[in-house]
C-alpha cells in the first residue's frame, strides 16, 4: 500500500495511529531512497518552528535539496496567512518527499516509466520550473507528474487539480495536460487546467494564445484567449469568453469568486483553509458569490461568504456549515 500525503503527513508530525505508522514504516523500508529522504526530512521538521510561529517553508527546501543534491527549482506558497499548526507545517515537508522521490505511474500519451510528482497539501500552492523552460503553479489539494526525461520528446504532463500553465510554445514538441479522461494541448501560451476528482468537468481557461483541448475520443475543441471551455464526461463542450482574471488569481496567493455557486465556493474554501464546509440544505448550492480575499483570517473569509450568500455558518473545530440566517424565513 502506498500512503497517501495526508498520511505522510500525519507520520511526520507524529499524529498516526500506530496501524498507520506500520503502513508508511513498511512503505519507506521498501526503496532506501525513501529512507534517506525521510531521514533528511524529519531532521527538516524537527527543526521547524513551533507552531505559533510561521516556518521559512522556502528556507527548509533549500536545505533539503542541499543535501540531497537536487537540481530543480521549486518554491512553496501559502494560499493562508495564519499561524500554521503542527499538522500545516508536515503538510509541507510532504511536497518535498513528492519532489525527492521518484514514483511510477502510467498515464495516457507517456509510457511507463519514472517520473518526478509534486503534490501540494491544503491550502499550498507550488511554482515548478520544467525543463524546457515552461513554468507551472500548483493549485491547493492538487498534484502533477512528469516524465522523468520531460521535453525529449513530446512533452506530457498529467494533473489532477488546478494549475496555471505558461508555456515555452514548441511546435515540433507538443506541450500535452492529461487530465480527468481528457487532454488539453497548447498551441499558445498561458492557460489553467482544472480537474480536481469529484468535480464533474474539466475546466480550461486560456489567458493568452491558444488551446485545443477534448475528452477521449471527443472532438478536439479550439480556445483562444478570454475563453473558457467546461467539458463533460462524454466529452460535450460548453465555451463562452470570460474575464481571465477571476480564474488565474489562485496563482499569486488570491482567492476569487466571480458569480461562483456556493457548492463550488464551499469546496475551494475546504481546499484553502484545511476545513470540511457543508451545506445545511442542498438549495443553498444554487447561490452564487462575487468576492476577492487576499491574506485574510479563515473566519474572516467564512463571514464574508456567509454574509454574500444571506446566510450564517457555524463552526465546531474544523466543521463549518451554512445554514438560513437568524430572522428569515
Amino acid at each position: 500500500m502506498t500512503p497517501d500525503d495526508a498520511l505522510l503527513a500525519r507520520y511526520l508530525a507524529h499524529e498516526c495511529t500506530p496501524a498507520e505508522a506500520a503502513v508508511v514504516r513498511q512503505w519507506i523500508a521498501a526503496d532506501p531512497g525513501r529512507v534517506r529522504a525521510v531521514e533528511r526530512l524529519r531532521a527538516t521538521f524537527d527543526a521547524a518552528p513551533p507552531p505559533n510561529e510561521r516556518p521559512d517553508v522556502d528556507a527548509m527546501w533549500a536545505r533539503v535539496q542541499s543535501e540531497a543534491g537536487g537540481t530543480r527549482r521549486i518554491s512553496l506558497g501559502v494560499a493562508r496567512r495564519r499561524p500554521f499548526p503542527v499538522s500545516v507545517i508536515a503538510a509541507a515537508a510532504v511536497l518535498l518527499i513528492a519532489v525527492l522521490i521518484d514514483r511510477t505511474v502510467a498515464h495516457k500519451g507517456a509510457t511507463q516509466g519514472a517520473v518526478r510528482e509534486v503534490a501540494t497539501a491544503t491550502g499550498q500552492r507550488a511554482t515548478i520550473d520544467l525543463a524546457d523552460g515552461s513554468r507551472v503553479i500548483l493549485g491547493p489539494r492538487s498534484r502533477i507528474s512528469t516524465p522523468e526525461h520531460f521535453g525529449d520528446g513530446p512533452r506530457d504532463v498529467t494533473l489532477v487539480g488546478e494549475a496555471y500553465f505558461e508555456v515555452q510554445h514548441d511546435s515540433a514538441h507538443p506541450f500535452r495536460v492529461h487530465a480527468a479522461n481528457g487532454v488539453a494541448e497548447d498551441i499558445g501560451t498561458r492557460f489553467v487546467v482544472r480537474a480536481y476528482a469529484g468535480e464533474p468537468v474539466l475546466r480550461v481557461v486560456v489567458a493568452e494564445g491558444r488551446v485545443r483541448v477534448a475528452r477521449d475520443g471527443g472532438v478536439p475543441v479550439a480556445l483562444g484567449g478570454g475563453q473558457l471551455a467546461n467539458l463533460d464526461a462524454a466529452g460535450v463542450a460548453s465555451v463562452r469568453g470570460v474575464d481571465t482574471a477571476a480564474y488565474v488569481a489562485f496563482s499569486d496567493g488570491r482567492l476569487v469568486f466571480d458569480g461562483t455557486p456556493l457548492e463550488e465556493v464551499v469546496a475551494e474554501l475546504g481546499r484553502w483553509y484545511d476545513l470540511d464546509v457543508r451545506l445545511a440544505l442542498p438549495a443553498y448550492a444554487d447561490h452564487h458569490i462575487s468576492a476577492s480575499f487576499t491574506g485574510l483570517a479563515e473566519d474572516d473569509v467564512l463571514g464574508a461568504v456567509a454574509a454574500a450568500a444571506g446566510l450564517r455558518y457555524t463552526r465546531h473545530g474544523r466543521t463549518v456549515t451554512f445554514s438560513r440566517a437568524r430572522g428569515i424565513q
